[in-house]
């Protein structure tokens, strides 16, 4: 996220650099996992993995939405994802909460 917040305050568009780097980030969380010493790409299957996909997809094409249509990306597209996004971690936490149940 730094990265591409970093690169896009170079051309004076944080918000889609960030928004770029964090889905980059999150694509990367799914996709690569850390074995002591060793890191291994594999394709997620679970469902936390694939919604880091989903949501890392989701930052890198709104971070695109953001050079190309940002008067309609604020209102309607932010707080639609917000909203999603909100859900999922409900969903989310709610399986862990089932799981760790006594």
């Amino acid at each position: 996220m730094f990265i591409g917040a970093g690169i896009g305050l170079l051309f004076d568009r944080v918000a889609v650099g960030g928004a770029i780097g964090m889905g980059i980030g999150f694509l990367l969380m799914a996709f690569i996992r850390s074995k002591t010493e060793l890191l291994e790409v594999k394709i997620p299957s679970t469902l936390s993995g694939y919604f880091l996909i989903l949501l890392g997809l989701a930052f890198i094409i709104g971070g695109f939405g953001l050079i190309y249509f940002p008067e309609f990306l604020y209102p309607y597209g932010v707080g639609i994802f917000t909203i999603l996004l909100g859900l999922g971690f409900l969903i989310f936490g709610w399986k862990i909460i089932i799981k760790n149940r006594p």
